[in-house]
């Protein structure tokens, strides 16, 4: 009798053992996602205002409190094409071997240099995944109105059909090399609409804090499929510019085309 009321016994507490939580971790609290780094290639559209650092701000304050390490490679004016001649990217992937590389093009290169553009975004590509990193293509915003490249065809004329050329662009390369895009320049496009009070170029090419903001939240959205709405890192702006900021990234198509 003795002996089997010490087998219940023992039963019993291994039943408990194993229907209590390991210690150290609440299952009913979500886990952080593990962290990722990310490689940026791009220009000054990505350099100005530090739009890797905003995503990484972003990110440690977002509601997943994702950690994430960025490394840049960008020069002013780059074409993909003048990364992979330089061979710094390439170098950058083998040596860093990051989670993600983001790719930006220069703002004009898809709609007037559209084969260049292609291929070597398909060696950016190529040379991410012999590292196992996924790819993001990050798609630009338009230029200003009256901006000179207007007065050439490839632009379609406008600020309106530029963004439509760039959209189709990328959503284009985005198919043939089955990666994700961030839709910025469709943010831009709808914060344009919806609330024109805020300014999100400089009077150039280039954004202003919002803008840069806008892209960062955008790109954090492609990162971890994840809304950047409630994140508390406002880059200095007001907190009603910011909010606004989050759900027109978070409004914007995400994914692959």
């Amino acid at each position: 009798m003795r002996s089997v009321l010490l087998a219940l016994l023992v039963l019993i507490a291994a039943a408990r053992g194993s229907s209590e939580p390991q210690q150290g971790r609440d299952p009913l609290v979500p886990q952080s996602p593990p962290a990722l780094s990310v490689l940026f290639v791009g220009n000054s559209l990505t350099f100005v205002n530090d739009v890797p650092g905003l995503v990484q701000k972003l990110a440690a304050s977002s509601t997943v409190q994702a950690r994430l390490t960025v490394h840049s490679v960008t020069s002013g004016g780059a074409r993909l094409e003048d990364h992979w001649r330089k061979g710094e990217a390439a170098r950058a992937l083998r040596k860093r071997r990051p989670d993600v590389l983001v790719i930006q093009g220069q703002s004009t290169e898809p709609l007037n240099r559209a084969t260049d553009f292609t291929r070597y975004a398909r060696l950016l590509k190529a040379e991410a995944d012999a590292v196992g990193a996924r790819t993001i293509l990050l798609q630009t915003w338009a230029r200003p109105a009256g901006d000179p490249f207007y007065t050439r065809p490839a632009s379609g004329g406008s600020p309106a059909a530029m963004q439509a050329r760039l959209n189709e662009a990328y959503d284009s390369l985005a198919l043939s090399l089955n990666v994700d895009v961030a839709r910025v320049g469709e943010a831009f496009s709808l914060v344009q609409q919806q609330s024109p009070e805020i300014s999100l170029l400089d009077g150039s090419q280039h954004a202003t804090r919002a803008g840069s903001y806008l892209a960062a939240a955008v790109v954090f959205r492609a990162l971890y499929r994840s809304s950047p709405v409630g994140a508390s890192f406002s880059a200095g702006l007001p907190q009603a510019t910011a909010s606004t900021l989050q759900r027109a990234a978070d409004a914007v198509p995400q994914g692959i085309p």
